[in-house]
């Protein structure tokens, strides 16, 4: 075949939900077909979906039981045969099949070597994980020539080198861009070239693997070396989103993200990513974009070298969890020369990896964050480099915290702006989320707290709303769903949308009451349907109410009163006094005696939230605003004037114009 003309470059690259099933591979072609035709077309694919995971299973079953694993073989061989009968016509379905079939013959020989020898070696196990992705690349590659297209599947591991670090290889970049273009020199630019991700190989020719999220780091080393005009990854979420849904059910997908903050995120524990997969795009500023392959009309999100947004200085709350925080305490390091090289010199030495650090600026403590698994061998670690300076009490002590977690603020855009460390530990407050320790790059990229693990969710959640991230909330519990409380809840749910569009406002109902039943949810309820639901709600109980308002840790709560009830009137100050706003119509408040009314005045200034109760007077027009506008001015009250009632009113003048009072 001959060679034609220089094409740029795309390289995309499938994960293992993408390819998964034989109809989502026909998905994936089409993805592919839709690039454009004077684009050459790189696919990278991980393994079939928990294909990997089956593996692992085997492996651990050879070890463990002392026997080939004939169950899980069985499985992974039924469920190729079976993508390839349905994908691939007859007249190369053999040719693919034999391909497979020796595959899981070398399995098994694998398999059965390690329930022999009671033992798999890191080595071993690379080459049993490698199988995953190379029987999905020949499936992908025939199943695209199925559909019309000129494709051929390679084996990564003759395109990039790697040490022999089994189980996470580092990349020789320079051999690996060398193999890479040496091999697409001549290949016909219009044809499509299924590559296995995730696999490598050392310079003896063994496999090695390149670890979490490999196949990923596989597409953008790819598009390193073909000078690609992007690399795009097809998962199975929208994008990179603002937080752990697991944590915050609300989190959206981000539109762009600097190389900066993609790595900062990966770091702090964004599933999606990871640090290594930027580094080659960043190298020659290469797009990445990020979409999802179950839903690709999404925009994804785009990772270069800007993030293009002037509104969001904070981009993501990202959070490590299952961490250790040890710490180092002792009057005796104060000016002691060299000794952070002391704390992490044999750390480094034992493979412990450091995540986080922090140092009083007295040289009294010294705090780092390693992970759980790796504490206790920390702390003995640390135990005997400082062993004579315990013995003479210059340290007075070395020891861990468990069960903690790592949570971090993330955006290029926190450079230079004051007050957002003070936001983000004063949210933490509010929280009452207790902080073990704090730091900040010297970028100003991140900000990062530890707290307890059994306080991480609340945590995320609060800087969530604190830094609304493009979309501020408001969390409303509504007391008295009658005539005027229903009236509201409908117009917020015609308005939610537009107020969402127009004014980035999401407001939520989380609680609604009458003087029966209530219901609570702090993750939402639903507009449309909460009035009708409320009946088989649990029984009403203002303490019980106070105490969820209390406990739920939202920012921006918002306590409506629609009702008359001078029962929850009483509960103002409790309402104010936990920090939530409180917007009423009930007029009993108001008229109760004046300790009272100047103990809700108090309560709202001394926690800073808003009680606003223009509906109480006035039949709902702004007399009260109108009010403190002037006062707030410089125009003293001298005299009030007016009638009591509207609704007097109207009889009065009806009665003027000879009406009877009885009609």
């Amino acid at each position: 075949m001959e060679r034609t003309e220089y094409k740029p470059v795309q390289v995309t690259k499938f994960g293992g939900t993408s390819v998964g099933t034989a109809e989502r591979i026909r998905r994936g072609i089409r993805l592919v077909q839709e690039i454009s035709a004077d684009v050459q077309r790189v696919v990278v694919v991980s393994a079939m979906g928990g294909v990997t995971d089956k593996l692992l299973d085997s492996v651990e079953v050879s070890l463990s039981e002392k026997r080939f694993p004939d169950h899980i073989a069985d499985e992974l061989h039924d469920r190729h045969a079976a993508a390839a009968h349905e994908l691939v016509p007859s007249g190369e379905r053999q040719q693919l099949l034999a391909i497979l079939e020796e595959l899981w013959r070398e399995l098994k020989r694998l398999l059965q070597g390690i329930a022999l020898l009671g033992e798999c070696t890191v080595r071993t196990r690379d080459s049993i994980l490698s199988i995953g992705e190379r029987a999905s690349a020949p499936l992908v590659a025939a199943a695209f020539r199925a559909a019309g297209e000129e494709a051929r599947h390679m084996d990564a591991r003759e395109l990039i080198r790697t040490d022999a670090n089994y189980g996470e290889a580092h990349v020789d970049f320079d051999e690996s861009i060398r193999r890479i273009r040496a091999r697409f020199e001549d290949l016909p630019r219009d044809q499509i070239t299924v590559v296995t991700g995730y696999i490598a190989s050392a310079s003896d020719g063994s496999t090695t693997t390149l670890g979490r999220s490999g196949s990923d780091f596989t597409a953008t080393i790819l598009g390193l070396a073909l000078r690609a005009r992007r690399v795009v990854i097809w998962t199975d979420v929208d994008g990179v989103l603002s937080a752990d849904p697991r944590d915050v059910p609300e989190a959206f997908p981000l539109a762009r993200l600097s190389y900066t903050e993609a790595a900062e995120m990966a770091y702090f524990g964004a599933r999606i990513l990871h640090p290594r997969t930027m580094r080659p795009v960043q190298s020659l500023g290469i797009p990445l974009l990020i979409k999802n392959s179950l839903n690709p009309k999404a925009p994804g999100t785009l990772i270069s070298n800007e993030s293009r947004s002037v509104e969001l200085r904070v981009k993501a709350i990202s959070t490590i969890r299952e961490v250790a925080v040890v710490m180092l305490e002792g009057s005796g390091m104060l000016g002691m020369p060299g000794i952070a090289a002391r704390v992490f010199v044999p750390l480094a030495e034992k493979g412990i990896n450091v995540l986080m650090i922090a140092q009083a600026s007295s040289e009294h403590s010294i705090c780092l964050v390693v992970r759980e698994s790796d504490a206790d061998s920390a702390v003995e670690t640390l135990r005997s480099a400082f062993k004579r300076e315990l013995v003479y009490g210059d340290v007075a002590r070395i020891f861990s915290i468990p069960r903690c977690a790592i949570v971090s603020a993330v955006g290029d855009r926190m450079r230079h702006h004051p007050g957002l460390a003070g936001r983000m530990f004063a949210t933490l407050g509010r929280s009452r989320v207790n902080v073990l320790s704090i730091a900040q790059g010297a970028a100003e990229t991140n900000i990062s707290a530890v707290v307890r693990d059994d306080e991480v969710r609340r945590a995320v959640r609060a800087l969530h709303e604190a830094f609304p991230l493009g979309r501020l909330r408001a969390h409303v519990c509504l007391l008295g769903p009658g005539r005027v409380g229903a009236h509201l809840l409908q117009l917020l749910a015609e308005q939610h949308d537009d107020l969402l569009e127009r004014v980035k406002l999401n407001i939520k109902l989380i609680g609604l009451a009458n003087s029966r039943t209530m219901l609570w949810d702090a993750d939402g309820l639903e507009f449309g349907t909460a009035v009708s639901e409320l009946a088989a709600g649990r029984p009403a109980n203002l303490d019980w109410l106070v105490e969820q308002l209390g406990a739920c840790r939202l920012e921006r709560i918002i306590v409506v009163d629609a009702t008359a009830s001078q029962a929850v009137a009483a509960r103002y100050p409790d309402f104010l006094e936990l920090g939530l706003g409180v917007v009423t119509a009930n007029k009993l408040a108001k008229t109760l005696d004046l300790p009272f009314y100047q103990r809700l005045q108090k309560a709202a200034k001394r926690r800073e939230v808003a009680f606003r109760y223009e509906t109480t007077v006035g039949a709902g027009l702004p007399v009260i605003s109108t009010l403190k506008d002037l006062v707030r001015t410089g125009d003293p009250v001298h005299r009030i004037e007016g009638i009591l009632s509207g609704t007097l009113a109207y009889v009065f003048n009806s009665l003027d114009v000879g009406e009877s009072f009885s009609s």
